[in-house]
Formats: C-alpha cells, structure tokens, sequence
C-alpha cells in the first residue's frame, strides 16, 4: 500500500487542497483512509483506479490540447495562456520554448516554477536571460514550418510531445508544468533550451526535484 496524504493527491491530481476536500465532500472521490478528522490518506492504487474510471477515449476526429491523449493541468494550460502573451510582448510571430519558459516562471504557483525556484532561479533571471537573447540581432529565432492552430514553433511542439513522453516516463497520467520544463530540456534547442543551460539548469536535476514533490513510478527506460 502506497500512501498519499492530501496534499500529495492536490499535487498529483493537479488540483487545489481545497479541491480535494470538496471531492471528499461530494463523495466523488477515490476510497480513503480516515485516520482523524484532519488527517486522511489515500491508497495510490485506489486513486489511479478512480482516475481510470473517468478516463474519456477521444473520438478519432478530435485532437486534444498538442496532440496527446494526457490531459493537461489547470496551472499547464494557464503556462501556455501565459507563454501566448509573452509572445505577444516582445512581438513574436509564434509561440516559441523561450515563451513557455517564461509562462512556467510567471505562474509561480506550478510545480515547474517550484522547480525552478528550488534550484534558486527566479522568474527575474528567466526574464533577463530571454531579454538578453531577444537582443542579440546575432541570435536566430525559432521557426514555424508547419500548420498549427495553436501557433506554436516547430521546436515548441517537440518540447511539448517531449513531455508528454516524459509523464508517461514518470507514471503520470497527466502534463503538468513540471513536465514541460522537462519537455524544453529534452528538446535540445530552441531559446528555452539555451537559456536553462546558461542558467546551469540539467534535465537530471528537473527530474530529480520532481520527483522529490510527486509520487513517481520507476523511470521506463
């Protein structure tokens, strides 16, 4: 038996504390555990079978947010909302990995900008470090070769499949913040790539302080 307190369930669910004892409330919930009035736990397996039970298999016809058949976050699609503006202030003609970055550093709130914090960087040094580049007339900027509604650069919608891979790699059944920062890191390039490698950021150290605040399965090789 693998226990998740409520705090670990809002985490791995992507939700809210406050969402879960509403759950609780509605009993529509996994099983649980009361050991005391404020203390309750969750059986992992229990949970993954009550997200099972909700699962939706999309029609061939429809396409989720990027192509996956994950759902994503609340606080991962605030991320892009935040990235689509980004690009919009500094007069990009796509959605690039450098605005995704600065999405995930804006909305403090998402387990990607923890990361990112715990590894003592800031959403100032994001901003200056993309501000730097945006300068740099030597410095190319991504491309968009394909039809894409969502406007994003090629190596955006690589990042993004990226960490889709990545959550499946982990055991996720869902993309969060935490897996898009990944997601840049895997890609290899674009400006999100660079900028996270001159900050001194690695893919093992995202991985490792993800995993340290989300229950993770084995790493699938």
């Amino acid at each position: 038996m693998q226990l998740m307190s409520i705090e670990d369930l809002a985490v791995y669910l992507g939700d809210s504390k406050r969402t879960i004892y509403k759950y609780i409330a509605s009993g529509d919930c996994p099983p649980y555990i009361r050991i005391s009035a404020k203390n309750i736990k969750f059986d992992r397996a229990d949970v993954d079978a009550w997200l099972a039970s909700k699962k939706i298999i999309p029609k061939p016809t429809q396409t989720n947010l990027r192509s996956t058949s994950l759902p994503w976050t609340q606080r991962a699609k605030l991320v892009m909302k935040t990235a689509k503006r980004a690009a919009q202030q500094y007069k990009a003609d796509y959605t690039g990995t450098g605005h995704i970055l600065l999405g995930i550093a804006e909305v403090e709130d998402c387990l990607g900008a923890v990361v990112l914090r715990n590894l003592r960087i800031g959403k100032e040094k994001v901003r200056e470090a993309y501000e730097q580049l945006h300068n740099d007339p030597n410095v190319k900027v991504e491309s968009k070769t394909t039809s894409d509604k969502q406007n994003l650069t090629d190596t955006a919608q690589k990042a993004i499949q990226c960490a889709s891979d990545e959550a499946i790699r982990l055991g996720h059944e869902y993309i969060g913040a935490e897996h898009l920062l990944a997601g840049i890191l895997l890609v290899g390039n674009g400006w999100g790539n660079r900028i996270l490698t001159e900050l001194g950021v690695t893919f093992a150290q995202v991985r490792s302080e993800t995993a340290k605040m989300i229950v993770c399965r084995p790493v699938v090789k």
